[in-house]
């Protein structure tokens, strides 16, 4: 299927804006927004705690700066450890609740205020979730505030060097600090949360698409990828005491099995062979889920074997098949021009700056501790990829429906061609049946008929002459039936043949009156439409008309000219005139049949008729039309007989 690449500079723009596009975000979740009116905690006094409930021990800490990373002990995967903070409330401040926010922190929470436990964040937020780091709000009573200092406990717990972190502490009126909560939930819970509904939309789709189209393996592939993400996003929805840690520590392997199967999607997306056999690339993603599956039974969750496999395999195998698949992106879009490739390199474009911001984070750059905006990268690439495939989809579809409309015309092409070739074979047929008929027809005239009355022609002669008037009325049947009989030949559309052929059989009859035929012919154009059923309708009115010629005109010669029809009759192919040099007057009179035949003929004819008699002699005129009317075969023959 071809498709229409942008130009270069295009895509050189577009990418452009994508990175641009790629810094603002990373820009936008720059420092926790400052709530006004609110304190700001960024010391404390930090003790390591073997876990989240161990007794407060007498020693204060030491004193750390916020932000502030943990460093698990050495062997172990988590840090837990104890921030103990002060803030000030002043006597004349109206007794309002107060709140603590803390923007950043990872992986769970436990807030004291002057002994009293107010909140933990396990139940509205896993630890589970590594590097999604997200702000956490928790409103004190009044009671429990006093005027001057205050004691804040942070009891944190963070899993891998990557989550066990905390940023600075903000206490002040609640009314204060949740909008900069809001905000910074929005941007770090609720739209990874929508980002996750779409995802599961999207593979939702594209598995609908190839249950109807099961060789679309591209679309079953990157529905798979899809759902593995939602997997790996459900802690997000499922977070809370009731759920064990290691059931939703396992949707982080799903990262490892999205990256395995990317490879062959990309291939497969654009018409290359897969890198590696899926039975060989699904060894180490099945290995490592097979030794979490050995451990997660373990209180300790993940051993340190464990912590080992994870860094030195399944992460260096996620980064080796993330850079095979943007090896083959980057090779089919720039080397082979392929579109989607590009589409999809432009997407890896957007996520670069996101993937520099993390990088910064995680090496401590960026000591205000922003959050991880990796989340965001996936989910969208995978969109991207998704909605290139549902480019690709809708453009097949479009090739589809112009092939269907090709093929439709095509047909309908075809089927009025088998009409007009089934019309033109019975239309042969029809012709071939009636020149059959008209020449058994012909023959039976010929040699019955006819040779009948010539039979009685030469007995009523041998007879003597009392039989002379039977034998001239039989001679007038004879021309008549030998006229008819001429009417019948085939002669096409050649007015000027089917002219001749009354000739042969009027001139010998008007010879044998002692009359002298003048035959002016000029090339005539052919007439369409011209059948038997017009030649003896025009036989007989050339016939009428050189009849009165010979009853009435008292001269002894007939003049019969054709040629075309003047420039000044449109509409009007052929002219004839029959003319004598009679006595004239020839008209219609009452009771008499000749010019009001000769009338209906013409009519049927579809011809103008023309009748010019008078002291120089007689001249009748008929202008053809270029297209004579269809007639019912029997009806002039029937009425001819009738009237001859």
């Amino acid at each position: 299927m071809a498709v229409r690449v942008p130009p270069a500079w295009r895509l050189a723009v577009l990418y452009a804006l994508l990175v641009l596009a790629g810094v603002a975000v990373a820009a936008s979740s720059g420092r926790p927004v400052v709530p006004d009116a609110a304190l700001a905690v960024d010391r404390a006094l930090y003790t390591d705690l073997a876990a989240l409930d161990a007794p407060v021990p007498a020693d204060p800490g030491r004193p750390v700066g916020l932000p502030h990373r943990c460093e698990p002990p050495d062997g172990q995967v988590s840090c837990t450890g104890l921030y103990r903070l002060t803030f000030d409330r002043r006597p004349d401040e109206a007794a309002e609740p107060w709140a603590v926010y803390v923007p950043t922190f990872g992986s769970r929470l436990i807030v004291s205020v002057n002994g009293y436990r107010l909140a933990d964040s396990r139940p509205v937020r896993t630890g589970a979730l590594v590097n999604q780091a997200g702000p956490f709000l928790v409103t004190i009573p009044p009671p429990v505030l006093r005027a001057g200092e205050n004691a804040l406990d942070l009891r944190m717990e963070g899993w891998s060097r990557t989550a066990g972190h905390i940023d600075r502490v903000f206490v002040g009126p609640d009314a204060a600090v949740r909008p900069a909560y809001r905000a910074r939930e929005a941007l770090l819970v609720t739209l990874p949360r929508l980002l996750i509904a779409w995802q599961a939309a999207l593979a939702l789709s594209l598995l609908i698409v190839w249950l109807g189209r099961r060789e679309e393996w591209t679309h079953l592939t990157m529905g798979i990828i899809l759902g593995l993400g939602v997997l790996h996003g459900l802690p997000l929805f499922l977070a809370g005491a009731n759920w064990p840690d290691w059931l939703l520590r396992a949707a982080n392997l799903t990262g490892l099995w999205q990256a395995t199967l990317l490879p062959g999607l990309m291939a497969s997306l654009v018409g290359r062979p897969r890198p590696l056999p899926l039975r060989w690339a699904v060894v180490v993603p099945g290995v490592v889920s097979a030794a979490f599956a050995a451990v997660a039974a373990d209180p300790g969750l993940f051993q340190p074997w464990f912590r080992w496999l994870w860094l030195l395999g399944a992460m260096p195998w996620a980064l080796a098949m993330a850079i095979v698949s943007a090896g083959i992106v980057i090779n089919a879009a720039f080397r082979r021009n392929h579109a989607a490739a590009r589409i999809i390199c432009g997407g890896l474009l957007a996520i670069m700056p996101l993937m520099g911001h993390d990088a910064l984070v995680f090496l401590g750059v960026l000591a205000d501790q922003r959050p991880y905006l990796s989340r965001f990268a996936a989910p969208f690439l995978l969109t991207v990829i998704s909605a290139t495939l549902m480019w690709r989809f809708a453009m097949a579809l479009n090739e589809v429906s112009r092939f269907n409309a090709k093929l439709r015309r095509e047909v309908a092409a075809a089927e009025e061609a088998l009409r007009a070739s089934f019309a033109r074979e019975q239309a042969q047929i029809r012709a071939t049946a009636l020149e059959s008929e008209r020449l058994r027809l012909t023959r039976d005239l010929h040699d019955g008929l006819a040779g009948q009355l010539v039979s009685m022609v030469a007995q009523c002669e041998l007879r003597g002459p009392e039989y002379r008037e039977v034998a001239l009325a039989a001679r007038r049947a004879l021309d008549d039936l030998r006229l008819v009989v001429a009417s019948l030949d085939d002669v096409g559309n050649d007015l000027a043949m089917m002219l001749a052929l009354f000739r042969e059989r009027i001139g010998p009859q008007l010879q044998a009156q002692g009359m002298e035929l003048h035959w002016r012919m000029a090339p005539l154009p052919d007439v369409e439409g011209l059948r038997s059923e017009h030649a003896l309708a025009l036989f007989r009115l050339l016939q009428e008309a050189v009849t009165n010629a010979v009853r009435h005109s008292g001269c002894r010669e007939v003049t019969i000219a054709m040629a075309p029809a003047p420039a000044e009759r449109p509409g009007r192919a052929v002219r004839i005139v029959v003319a004598d040099r009679g006595r004239g007057g020839f008209a219609e009179r009452p009771g008499g049949r000749g010019i009001a035949n000769m009338r209906r003929r013409a009519a049927v004819l579809g011809a103008d008729l023309g009748v010019e008699s008078g002291e120089g002699g007689t001249r009748i005129t008929i202008d053809l039309p270029h297209a004579l009317p269809d007639l019912a075969p029997a009806g002039d023959g029937a009425e001819s007989l009738r009237t001859a």
